[in-house]
């Protein structure tokens, strides 16, 4: 089925006036029609340009190319360290407004949504983050920024969408004009995210197209980049028959399930870590047709499942495996209520924290009715306050949230 989304057009200038103000958190916004940790360690904080990086593989020094952090500093708006290859790109004055813009509309969501956002999961969700489980996050476009801030030990982050891949564009074959054009098409893609906190599909698919932004990647190197992390590798990635991945040399040639994985360290650690992103169709008929991927979610270790502003989707009978993956591998699953619909959580198996308040889902997903979640939140006395806004009830403080905690030995 056609993944489509309806949304009142807004006009470029408006959205770009309002850059500077607006607050940025996302998720995908996947619509498919049914059939009838410390405070300061993922902070915007970026240390030292002259700083020598250490990083480990397996506690061995790993020796790597600063060319793909250098590049996703461009990106995100910081400054270059001394002798980088694109040092003479501070310099300019289209990189120069673009980095100021980028800082004041940081340090502003920084202030109002990620800080309490790591407060609210320093205290909520510290018994997930006394481990390095991976975190598992489907329908997630490339918003590895919540999935970062919400749980920051993990030791790797798996996110699964439709949107292309791309890659990190190559700023020193570009001219002057070609970079403030790249830096607008930067802003833009964001502009949904900034105002809304999560991604339409509809609109990214057009704002990562080739000629404008490229994909997901720069997406994702930037968040990475912004929350005080060293890209270290930028590999491109396959998944085979078996559910194993491996490393693709030549990406036009491979039929198969695509993907990048994005290595990278912490300021606080020097062991690598990864994030990975595969394009590809999770509904039931797409993972049917789809062996290896099938294979590999069988394969998946036990995770901390994320989900937000999913469309919905794992409400559908024809989402059933992935939503049966996530109750198989999951230890804790931390969604909103466009995840897994509330009736299907066993309650013998998983004990439920909700948080926030209940809103019915907006006019966008008419066909989506929770009646039971709405009870739920009517008369469960053990609900907890969500201090900050974030999902598809944007500016009505109706926002909620579930932490469903696996009972040992279920």
């Amino acid at each position: 089925m056609q993944i489509l989304i309806s949304i009142k057009t807004v006009k470029n200038k408006l959205l770009l006036l309002a850059f500077a103000s607006l607050v940025w958190l996302g998720s995908c916004d996947e619509k498919r029609a049914p059939k009838n940790a410390t405070n300061t360690a993922d902070t915007a904080q970026d240390q030292n340009p002259d700083d020598t990086i250490s990083v480990t593989e397996n506690k061995k020094p790993l020796a790597f190319d600063h060319k793909f952090d250098n590049n996703a500093r461009v990106l995100s708006g910081i400054a270059q360290p001394k002798g980088s290859e694109l040092a003479s790109i501070d310099t300019t004055a289209s990189w120069k407004s673009f980095s100021s813009s980028f800082d004041s509309s940081w340090a502003l969501i920084d202030n109002k949504r990620f800080s309490k956002m790591r407060d609210w999961r320093n205290t909520e969700l510290a018994d997930a983050n006394a481990t390095t489980n991976p975190v598992f996050y489907p329908f997630s476009g490339p918003d590895v920024l919540n999935a970062f801030i919400l749980f920051p030990k993990a030791k790797s982050y798996t996110l699964l969408a439709l949107e292309p891949i791309g890659e990190l564009p190559d700023f020193q074959s570009m001219n002057e004009k070609q970079k403030q054009e790249y830096y607008l098409s930067v802003e833009v893609s964001l502009n949904d995210l900034l105002k809304k906190s999560y991604f339409i599909t509809k609109n990214m698919l057009y704002h990562l197209q080739k000629n404008k932004v490229n994909g997901t990647v720069p997406l994702m190197c930037l968040f990475l980049k912004r929350t005080g992390n060293t890209i270290v590798n930028v590999k491109s990635i396959g998944i085979d028959s078996s559910g194993a991945i491996f490393e693709r040399a030549d990406s036009s040639k491979y039929k198969g399930t695509k993907g990048v994985r994005i290595d990278f360290v912490t300021a606080e650690s020097s062991e690598l870590r990864s994030v990975y992103y595969f394009k590809c169709d999770l509904g039931d008929a797409g993972l049917k047709a789809n062996k290896g991927l099938t294979n590999y979610l069988q394969k998946l270790p036990t995770v901390h499942t994320y989900l937000k502003s999913a469309s919905y989707l794992l409400h559908y009978r024809d989402f059933s495996t992935v939503r049966d993956v996530i109750f198989d591998k999951s230890d804790f699953i931390v969604q909103d209520d466009s995840g897994i619909a509330y009736h299907y959580f066993d309650k013998e198996k998983w004990k439920i924290q909700l948080y926030g308040k209940y809103a019915k889902p907006v006019v966008d997903f008419p066909h989506i009715k929770e009646p039971d979640l709405q009870e739920a939140y009517a008369k469960d006395s053990t609900i907890k306050e969500l201090p900050f806004e974030l999902g598809y009830h944007w500016g009505t403080r109706a926002n909620n949230m579930l932490k469903a905690s696996r009972i040992s030995g279920k």
